[in-house]
């Protein structure tokens, strides 16, 4: 999967006839606005469409706008047009374009993101908390929900030689998920207790082979914004990786959460 940013895609016609073939109303609009260019005009110079792609295939979008339905100015940045086609919704796709948000957000230094939406149920499932209610510019009622921008200290975490358990070592099967294989090694730390009540959960790194115990170095946390716990990435060999070989190491698993990487 890639998150592409439309108004800097090579494709864009492409990522225009994918984005018109949507079902919703909302996508259809958005649709026009594209065809139209009135995108920037209506949502502001600085906001971007977001695509999450595979290969030439289109799984979902949304904008990061400095606008949206709501006559309020003073309230920024917003993601809007949130929509996954049916082919890939289950999967919580959406929430890879919510994380992105949240980053972009996070680097320009809000202190929140807001959504306007009618669903209830939906958006707490990504971290996000109702609001209020307010009007849109045709004096509809809409729901308004905050993304919470979190700052947060690892400090006594990272750098930490910690031992533990593998119970999943590489190669095996996830116990609910037999379609999942762990290519790396994941237990938890022994002794040591995470926010969902049991032993802190770690990824492994720096072998080619499974694993019953483990001893090593915290180099990343990976903080999961619509969970619980926090999942530490822990260098047997004392080797440094880059954010995205952490990424791409976790991704089978961590693809359908969000999550910011702290190192």
């Amino acid at each position: 999967m890639k998150i592409v940013e439309y108004f800097s895609s090579e494709y864009p016609k492409h990522w225009l006839t994918e984005i018109g073939r949507s079902d919703w109303n909302a996508g259809q609009y958005l649709y026009q606005l594209l065809r139209e260019h009135r995108f920037h005009s209506l949502l502001g110079e600085k906001s971007r469409l977001l695509l999450l792609t595979e290969g030439d295939h289109l799984m979902a979008f949304c904008t990061y706008a400095q606008r949206d339905e709501i006559p309020a100015d003073e309230l920024t940045p917003w993601a809007g047009f949130v929509y996954t086609f049916p082919q890939d919704r289950g999967k919580r796709r959406m929430g890879k374009l919510l994380e992105y948000v949240y980053l972009q957000a996070k680097a320009e230094g809000y202190p929140c993101v807001y959504i306007s939406t009618d669903h209830i149920g939906l958006y707490e499932k990504y971290g996000c908390t109702f609001w209020k209610t307010m009007q849109d510019a045709e004096g509809n009622d809409c729901r308004i929900y905050r993304m919470e921008i979190e700052r947060r200290d690892y400090s006594a975490i990272l750098g930490r030689q910690v031992s533990g358990t593998i119970d999943r070592p590489m190669g095996s099967a996830h116990p609910r998920h037999p379609d999942m294989i762990y290519p790396v090694n994941y237990g938890y730390v022994n002794d040591v207790f995470a926010g969902d009540g049991a032993e802190q959960d770690v990824y492994v790194l720096g072998t080619n082979q499974p694993l019953q115990t483990f001893t090593g170095h915290v180099i990343a946390v990976l903080h999961r914004l619509n969970d619980v716990e926090d999942k530490w990435i822990v260098s047997l060999d004392g080797q440094q990786y880059t954010d995205e070989e952490i990424l791409n190491a976790i991704s089978f698993q961590e693809q359908y959460f969000m999550g910011e990487l702290y190192k």
